[in-house]
């Protein structure tokens, strides 16, 4: 955990006493429950921020330039989080009681709705970027949750739809989860003050990191077959019928005979954990499903190879950036 950026972010959201403030320093990961101050952060609350941070440094950027976008898309994550958490229901997340649920759904609205403000008003700290990188960052910040939100849309959408295909699937996932990676890697170049980045390698990066994007959305959604203890939030999206990469493989590719048997569970309103259990001992150990997601993970991984093989860098940081961005998938 880096504590100069955890003491430079704890500053930029600590702004008066008003409630606002303290539910958003719980959100972080700062305080308990009770207010009380939490000394050891779950990793997981930092994860866009550490993406940041260390592309701009692979960049050759400095780290504390790169502290006003890194605070940007970690507080941009938390505020769809705490809304995501409101539209779902979702009651806990990263182990402790979601923001709605402790506080309500109207402060949960509330709450996101601050700290998206709090993310734009980050972005205009950076005061060693030049004007030109400065609106190209704000454009990348808003096409980025724009995008976001459209994949929020489909992914809503698709909660009650009988059957959602792969490829339906996979743009909701880029536009969803891997907008955000997008995100990431753009303001990381942009970070670099004695850079002019071109809308080419922006568009490019941005590609890479929506490919990263829906490699992590893919793996999280698998390891629901296969993980003994999943985290609530991620038992929630099961559980509430939102279409994930093995549901869509059944409906679309399997056996009739598997088809109609989970099919029939899908018509259930509600999904409990036995309906795991079946789901699990029908989909985990099918070899057509295993060959399939492997072939999908090797292409995508691929592809984002090719990507970054593409692009003017040094072989040294094309190296480390593939070596990154599989550890963050």
């Amino acid at each position: 955990m880096n504590r100069d950026f955890e003491d430079y972010l704890l500053k930029l959201v600590s702004i008066n006493e008003v409630e606002l403030y303290n539910i958003i320093k719980y959100q972080l990961g700062w305080e308990d429950e009770s207010g009380n101050k939490i000394e050891n952060l779950n990793p997981k609350n930092r994860k866009f921020s550490n993406l940041v941070l260390s592309i701009s440094d692979l960049f050759g950027g400095g780290l504390k330039n790169s502290y006003p976008f890194a605070a940007a898309v970690e507080i941009l994550a938390s505020s769809w989080y705490v809304h995501g958490d409101v539209q779902s229901g979702i009651t806990d997340r990263f182990g402790r009681p979601s923001v709605w649920w402790k506080w309500g759904p109207a402060q949960g609205i509330n709450t996101g709705d601050g700290l998206h403000a709090l993310a734009r008003l980050s972005l205009l700290k950076n005061e060693n970027l030049s004007d030109s990188n400065l609106l190209k960052a704000l454009l990348v910040f808003d096409n980025s949750y724009l995008t976001l939100c459209e994949g929020e849309n489909l992914d809503i959408n698709y909660q009650e739809s009988p059957l959602v295909k792969i490829d339906q699937l996979i743009e909701m996932i880029k536009k969803r989860s891997g907008s955000i990676y997008g995100c990431c890697l753009q303001l990381a170049h942009l970070s670099i003050n004695d850079t002019d980045s071109n809308y080419k390698l922006l568009k490019n990066l941005n590609e890479i990191g929506i490919l990263s994007g829906l490699l992590a959305e893919l793996k999280e959604q698998n390891s629901i077959l296969y993980e003994k203890n999943l985290e609530p939030e991620i038992f929630h999206r099961f559980a509430s019928k939102k279409k994930n990469i093995f549901i869509s493989f059944v409906l679309e590719l399997s056996d009739p005979s598997i088809k109609r048997k989970i099919g029939e569970i899908y018509l259930k309103r509600v999904l409990e954990e036995p309906d795991l259990d079946v789901i699990k001992q029908t989909i985990a150990e099918n070899k057509n499903y295993i060959d399939f997601y492997n072939n999908l993970i090797n292409k995508y991984s691929s592809q984002i190879d090719k990507l970054i093989d593409n692009q003017n860098f040094n072989s040294e940081i094309s190296k480390n950036l593939k070596i990154l961005l599989k550890d963050e998938t």
